[in-house]
């Protein structure tokens, strides 16, 4: 690209240096031409003035001194018949003493020489004719000094436009090279990270501000699906061990339970498992889904897939809802799974009641999860994402919900580290338009 402009601005340069200067070479050729033309004849009017009458006949000895000219220049003096009188020249005259003799001036390239002939006498009665000749070469020297002077400014023109080009071709090949790098990247798997300097040109900054945006697009669902699998096994694995122990109890020695209510349970723990699989796949690909979020609806669900198991455990899961919630917005897959992990957390590493409320905050839905438990240890973060749950209790599953909560313009934190930990979501609120001012009576 840089050699292409460079070539396309030094052509450029030199076309148009060439359409000015080749007009500008012919016109100083032609004018040197009609200069010298015009100082030969003014030559021959002066030496018209100085001759006598009547002129001498050659033979008879020249009485009439002509004047000295410069090297070159020839003088001859002809009589009305044409034949040399004075000078140097050829003995008969040629056609612009002809011309001369029928009473006008004239001028005409002869060989190497430029002539000149100027009548002596009124026109009616020509009584002689000057003629003048000069190297023709004199007005191409003349012209060869100046066009030699206008190569110079023209070399100059050329060379500031091929510096320009220089500089334009780095300027607009550099982010161009930039953008392909960052293509490059992106193509072997390594998003470049934050936004190329500014180059300055607006398109090429456009191209960089989307490719950007188009890179941090595609970070962000490469984490996700690499998230998902850690997501889903952590999500799946209670539930998996669930199915097991419902099966494995009617196969256990001298075991009395139902066979089939053992099956249908496993089953709805399978349903529960595809729901949750659902969810996250959906949400690993950022299927939009935002929609106002009622939470009556979701709770119900939560409460109807919980309660057995809590009491399964000897515990509660109380649910409790205020009145006079304000609007909020968010999709349900992520809603639920985000509860799921709440409740799934107080299960495992709570005691007593698990208590779910949804209240008013500050004119934000939150949504408070707590147990009756010792609560969490001094100097731990239970949103660090880890590979599996370690001892203190945390894995995976919070930094899921917390994720999931920020990804739907929410938060999650601890509102209540211990005892009887609480752990406290705010809902993204809707988007409200502007309200319209109406206009006053009688205005415009």
């Amino acid at each position: 690209m840089r050699r292409r402009i460079l070539g396309s601005t030094v052509l450029a340069v030199v076309c148009a240096v060439l359409l000015f200067a080749l007009p500008l070479a012919v016109a100083a050729l032609r004018l040197y031409q009609q200069d010298e033309e015009r100082e030969l004849r003014q030559l021959g009017e002066r030496v018209a003035v100085g001759l006598p009458v009547p002129l001498g006949r050659p033979g008879a000895g020249d009485p009439v001194e002509l004047p000295r000219t410069e090297a070159g220049t020839r003088i001859a003096v002809y009589g009305p018949d044409g034949r040399r009188v004075l000078g140097t020249g050829p003995g008969t005259g040629d056609g612009p003493v002809r011309a001369a003799a029928a009473g006008r001036a004239a001028t005409a390239r002869s060989g190497d020489s430029l002539v000149a002939a100027v009548p002596v006498g009124g026109a009616e009665h020509v009584r002689a004719v000057v003629r003048i000749t000069s190297p023709a070469a004199d007005p191409y020297r003349r012209a060869a000094l100046t066009w030699a002077g206008m190569a110079v400014p023209a070399a100059l023109a050329v060379g500031v436009g091929a510096l320009l080009a220089v500089r334009s071709s780095r300027r607009l090949a550099r982010p161009l090279e930039a953008l392909a790098v960052a293509a490059r990247d992106m193509e072997r798997g390594e998003p470049p990270v934050g936004r190329a300097p500014a180059s300055g040109l607006p398109e090429a900054d456009a191209v960089a501000d989307a490719l950007a945006r188009a890179a941090d697009r595609i970070g962000l669902l490469l984490r996700r699906e690499r998230a998902f699998s850690a997501d889903a096994s952590h999500q799946l694995r209670t539930a998996l061990t669930g199915v097991r122990l419902e099966l494995e109890t009617p196969l256990a020695p001298g075991a009395r339970s139902n066979p089939y209510a053992a099956l249908r349970t496993a089953l709805q723990q399978v349903e529960r498992m595809e729901t949750t699989l659902t969810d996250l796949l959906a949400l690993a690909r950022d299927v939009p889904e935002r929609a106002p979020l009622d939470p009556v609806p979701l709770l119900d669900g939560i409460e109807r897939h919980w309660h057995g198991e809590l009491a399964a455990d000897g515990r509660r899961l109380r649910v409790v809802i205020d009145e006079d919630l304000p609007d909020a917005v968010g999709s349900p897959r992520a809603a639920r799974q985000v509860l799921d992990v709440l409740i799934a957390n107080a299960r495992t590493h709570g005691r007593g009641t698990v208590t779910v409320r949804v209240r008013e905050s500050a004119g934000v839905l939150a949504v408070d999860v707590e147990d009756e438990g010792a609560g969490i240890p001094e100097g731990a973060d239970p949103f660090v994402r880890r590979g599996h749950a370690t001892e203190d209790g945390h894995g995976i599953g919070l930094a899921l919900a917390r994720s999931l909560a920020e990804a739907e313009g929410g938060r999650l934190f601890v509102s209540r580290p211990r005892p009887h930990p609480r752990f406290t979501w705010l809902v993204a609120l809707p988007t409200r338009p502007a309200p319209t001012r109406l206009p006053s009576p009688g205005t415009p």
